[in-house]
Parts: structure tokens; sequence; C-alpha cells
């Protein structure tokens, strides 16, 4: 048994993502830093759910979510004073015992000019890790599409906009709430939000980390298993190919 532990944990390590995910997220990764500065990725608070950043109890009121983009926002660099929070429901599923499948937040410029509009689907107040992740998503647009760095039309805004909330150090809080399990009727509902797979998040995190000289970053532990495999596995890759070049 203890050979196949140890057998396990000297295997090579494996790359989670194919080689187009590769190479679209370590462009638009470059692209980031480009944009704002390996200083301000270095310099990132990795944002994790404890009470550290979060208060340990939630029954989400308006206050408590003004509380949240407060808290991402400062992480994000996005002054809250042009944010507006409003909300909106979906209502409930068409079919009793399913979960609706919807958006969770959307973002919007504001009519008055320099200020933004987010608003909150109420159907999700019961999951806050949901809110923080939806409100770091929508202040991601605010960064890329308030700011004119990229346009609504470009092809791939909704998965830059996740890989931006990874490079501010909320990339745990998104990859976490990826897929959410919820009680609906008699039965259990598990439903899937965000743009970029679990193992592209991993290795967003993996290049995060080494951007960061992070080889055994402390908050890997408050990884879903899944996304912190290939976290891991992007970590080791990287570190054996810088070897191997050093080698040779």
């Amino acid at each position: 048994m203890f050979e196949w532990i140890r057998s396990f944990f000297s295997s090579a390590p494996v790359c989670p993502v194919n080689e187009e995910e590769r190479e679209w997220l370590e462009e638009r990764f470059e692209w980031l830093i480009e944009e704002f500065g390996i200083d301000r990725l270095r310099a990132a608070t990795t944002v994790v759910p404890t009470t550290e950043f979060f208060p340990s109890r939630w029954h989400g009121t308006e206050d408590e979510i003004h509380g949240i983009l407060l808290v991402v926002a400062e992480h994000m660099d996005v002054d809250p004073d042009y944010v507006r929070v409003k909300f909106y429901s979906e209502g409930p599923a068409p079919v009793e015992g399913m979960a609706r499948e919807g958006s969770l937040g959307t973002y919007s410029e504001s009519e008055d000019w320099g200020f933004y509009d987010i608003r909150i689907n109420t159907d999700a107040l019961d999951d806050p890790l949901g809110i923080v992740s939806t409100m770091a998503h929508e202040l991601g647009h605010v960064r890329l599409l308030g700011e004119e760095r990229i346009w609504a039309e470009a092809p791939d805004n909704e998965p830059l906009t996740d890989l931006t909330t990874v490079f501010f150090g909320l990339g745990i809080l998104r990859a976490n709430s990826v897929v959410r399990q919820k009680s609906v009727g008699s039965g259990t509902s598990l439903s899937r939000s965000g743009y970029l797979s679990m193992n592209m998040l991993g290795y967003a995190l993996g290049l995060y980390a080494l951007a960061r000289d992070e080889t055994n970053p402390t908050w890997l532990k408050h990884l879903r298993a899944d996304v912190r495999w290939a976290c891991r596995n992007t970590i080791r890759l990287k570190l054996q190919n810088e070897s191997n070049l050093e080698t040779f």
C-alpha cells in the first residue's frame, strides 16, 4: 500500500488541459500581466472562503450583499461608489423538483456616465459563495469592458473575465462555486456556472502561483479537490520543464 502511495506522488505530472486551452490560458494570462502589471499580480491577496474575508453568518440581505461588493471591489481595484447593485428574479423552476438554469448576475454600463450596474439574481441568495463569485466576475467586466480594455463582442469576453478574477486573487472562490448543490423539493439538484472548466481554472491558478513564485502555495488546501489536482499538476509540470531546460 505504501509503495502505491509513493508511486502516486512520484509519478510524472500531467497537463490538465489540451493544447488549445493551454495556449489560450497562457496567452491571455500574459495579456493580463501586460495590462495590469506583474507587480499588481504579485501584490494580490489570495482571497479564501474564510471569516478573515467574509462574515461567518449569512442571511442574504441587501446590506450583506453590499458588504460583499466592498470586499470584492477592494481586491479588484474598483471604486464601489461607481457600482450600483440591483436585483432581479427569474422565478421558480417550471417543473417542481428541478433547478432553473439561469444567470446569477449581469453587468451593464449605467445610463449615468461613469457608473456600472450589477444585477444579482435573488433566487441565488442562499448561496453566499456563489454571490461572491458572481460579484467578482461582474467586477471583472468593469475592469475589462468598463475600462475599454476589450469589447463586448470579443469572442473570449466571458472566459477572459473569469481569468481576470484569478489574476486579482479571487480564483479560489470562482473555482469553488462553479458546481453548486441545492435542495430542490424532496431531492438535490446540481448546477454549473462560469466559463472555464475545472481543469482550466486549475491551470490558471497554477500560472498565478508560479508568477508569484509560489511553488507550494498554502491556499491550495482551500480548493476543491479536482481543481487542486489540476493546479498541482500545472505547477509540477512547469517546474519540471524549467529544470529540463536548465539541464539542457
